[in-house]
């Protein structure tokens, strides 16, 4: 090979897989790739000449193949930019983002080379072992699936967390093979996504070197194992997809999105600002007084005005609900009396704003509703200091919202924003009862991107996690309804159409309009085991990983090197 495509194939390979998991995702959805993305990363990281220091080129090869997926895959985070008011303030953040996220595919490039190496034997024709490569696999791709999975889960906690496309994510058009996502959540299909790219990637490297070295091919059992794998996940979802509730109860919804730009909603202009409170008043009033109505849900924010002003209160007494029988829900903004504190809220009501409930978001997005270390660092105030001239206070409280329906309580988990695609916080929402989730959010901020169905494909996994199903109203998309499978069609109708607001030609969600939908609730849902133990299967696999990398450590202090020995690497197949 010539010594100069030599040093460089590792890295475009590690560019390669990059590129590969990146378009599995939206806006390119090549969702297939997500069996076989790791190849070239794999070839780089197991075949290539990384010298004494394996661990650190493999960090290095990791950390390429992670920018560029993130770089690619979160590229909408430049979208902040037209609200900003500079272009480098979306740059900023969207190399600040990516550089973050690709230290965990640097940390899992530095295991796949050492603890998670896979070394193959010297071909050997009398081998009697036929097993033995099939383990040998097996064991690597454990391993790896292991390293893999826990550093997904991880990623989704540290810093409050940004598990956002994990590789189960890529699965979302083939709900069948994802529903075993209630036993081990969305963060554990990267153990089975991973561990079965891995025994691919295997097979056709020994396939390979058989038909070249031995002339002959040797038993597969570990092709076998992540074959049997799929076929076992394959039936368990059709056991999931086909259950029907004993005892449900429909709830008529309706979402209404106004399509709203940002720049207008908190415009100084006030006949903008009355042109979008008249909007909504007059859509709902439309739609509530032709035909009857359970819940109407309005997006996150969806006034320029905190709940507390009289003004609101006025409006919606007035002219929103007028004693009628139906729940309003909608994002609001709230304060103190004083004004020094501002939540964002989920607000309930029904005949008038005296039966309101609230819930006040918790978990709050770092630059997005607070500048963290605002006073330390001044870069997060170049970034998003003309956004967010002030923080909003957490909310403290896991508590549902409650809402009746033919004699039954039924319960709101109420979800803000991103809070939708973070299963640990969600969970502690979950009772033994009849439950929606709902999500109100405003993607208005990254425009006609891939964002607001990036984090569609995210949320939909916890109507399959905790067996509930979720309303989605959103300011400019995605706004939908998905049921306890993660499906958005209604099984019980004879209409094939998706429950979600979209262009039907052009296939954008970013339109103005209105969907219904009968909600069908479970009277007895269960509490799955993902629901009562959250994520221990992908801690379990963390910590797994992590006792394979000290033991490796260990082997190789206590392993004398020698002087006459070249140094370790499995040569790259011809």
């Amino acid at each position: 090979m010539n010594p100069k495509l030599r040093r460089l194939w590792p890295w475009i390979a590690a560019l390669l897989s990059g590129v590969l998991l990146a378009i599995c995702y939206p806006p390119f959805t090549a969702d297939g790739l997500i069996w076989i993305w790791q190849a070239p990363l794999l070839g780089a990281l197991w075949f290539s000449d990384l010298g004494e220091k394996r661990w650190r080129r493999g960090a290095l090869l990791g950390l390429v193949c992670g920018l560029v997926f993130f770089a690619i895959n979160l590229s909408w985070i430049t979208e902040i930019s037209h609200v900003a008011g500079t272009f480098f303030a979306g740059l900023g953040a969207l190399v600040a983002l990516a550089l973050y996220l690709s230290l965990y595919f640097a940390l899992f490039g530095a295991f796949a080379t050492t603890a998670g190496r896979w070394i193959i034997p010297k071909p050997d024709k009398d081998r009697k072992d036929l097993f033995e490569l099939s383990f040998g696999v097996l064991k690597v791709a454990f391993l790896n699936g292991a390293a893999w999975c826990g550093l997904e889960w991880l990623r989704g906690i540290l810093f409050t967390g940004f598990g956002w496309n994990t590789l189960g994510v890529a699965l979302k058009n083939h709900l069948l093979l994802v529903q075993f996502a209630d036993v081990i959540g969305i963060t554990g299909y990267g153990f089975v996504m991973m561990f079965s790219g891995v025994i691919a990637f295997c097979t056709l490297v020994r396939l390979g070197l058989e038909i070249r070295d031995r002339k002959r091919l040797r038993p597969h059992v570990d092709f076998a194992f992540g074959v049997a794998l799929i076929i076992v996940l394959f039936l368990y979802g059709i056991s999931k997809v086909s259950h029907v509730p004993d005892e449900a109860v429909d709830v008529r919804a309706r979402i209404m999105q106004m399509n709203i730009p940002i720049e207008d909603k908190w415009s100084e202009d006030v006949k903008m600002r009355q042109k979008v409170i008249f909007d909504y008043r007059d859509l709902t009033r439309t739609f509530v007084e032709s035909s009857p109505h359970d819940l109407v849900l309005w997006p996150e924010t969806a006034l320029p005005g905190h709940f507390n002003f009289p003004w609101v209160q006025e409006y919606f007494n007035e002219h929103v609900l007028k004693g009628d029988d139906f729940y309003l829900l909608t994002g609001l903004e709230d304060s103190t009396l004083k004004g020094d504190e501002i939540y964002n809220t989920i607000t309930l009501m029904k005949g008038s704003t005296e039966t309101y409930q609230i819930h006040k978001k918790v978990h709050l997005v770092p630059i997005g509703e607070y500048l963290p270390f605002r006073d330390t660092f001044p870069i997060f105030v170049w970034i998003a200091g003309g956004v967010i001239e002030n923080d909003f206070t957490p909310g403290t409280i896991f508590q549902p919202l409650i809402i009746e329906k033919d004699g039954h309580e039924i319960d709101i988990v109420p979800l803000i924003c991103f809070e939708d695609s973070v299963p640990r916080h969600a969970r502690k929402f979950l009772r033994q009862k009849p439950q929606i989730m709902v999500n109100v959010t405003n993607d208005g901020w990254f425009r006609d991107s891939a964002q607001p169905l990036q984090h569609f494909n995210n949320a939909l996994f916890r109507c399959i996690e905790f067996r509930r199903p979720m309303i989605r109203a959103a300011n400019t998309g995605v706004s939908g309804f998905i049921d306890e499978r993660g499906s958005v069609y209604d099984r019980r109708s004879t209409d094939k159409f998706a429950r979600v607001l979209r262009d039907e030609e052009s296939g954008s969600t970013h339109i103005r309009g209105s969907i219904p939908a009968n909600v069908e609730v479970n009277l007895n849902p269960p509490m799955t085991i993902y629901a009562r133990y959250g994520d221990v299967f992908s801690v379990g696999m963390g910590v797994l990983a992590l006792l394979a990398t000290a033991f490796s450590f260990l082997v190789a202090r206590r392993a004398k090197p020698s002087i006459t020995s070249p140094p370790p690497g499995n040569p790259p197949p011809e």
